[in-house]
């Protein structure tokens, strides 16, 4: 049997407040969430909308300031992983 194919939907999200939610939500999970389960949702996103994800990504960049330059944004992330990686070693130490 086949899989039936999901057409994506080329519409924008007209309200520019979910637009901005959606992105927030992406900040958040990146700190708490499984970053291969966050990677799922967002290549299902977009697949299935890419105009909406496109606008989810700007909204992502727009909230960076290019002004802190590339040590801050690295440290930023680095901050990040090193804190996730010393979650999965406590779950399992503990």
């Amino acid at each position: 049997m086949k899989r039936q194919q999901i057409k994506p939907d080329h519409t924008l999200e007209p309200d520019p407040d979910r637009v901005v939610r959606i992105a927030l939500d992406l900040v958040e999970k990146i700190r708490d969430e499984d970053p291969r389960r966050m990677f799922d949702e967002l290549t299902r996103l977009a697949e299935r909308h890419p105009a909406k994800y496109a606008q989810v990504t700007m909204a992502l960049a727009a909230f960076v300031n290019p002004d802190e330059g590339m040590v801050a944004l690295e440290d930023r992330v680095w901050s990040i992983t090193e804190a996730r990686v010393a979650q999965h070693i406590s779950a399992v130490a503990g």
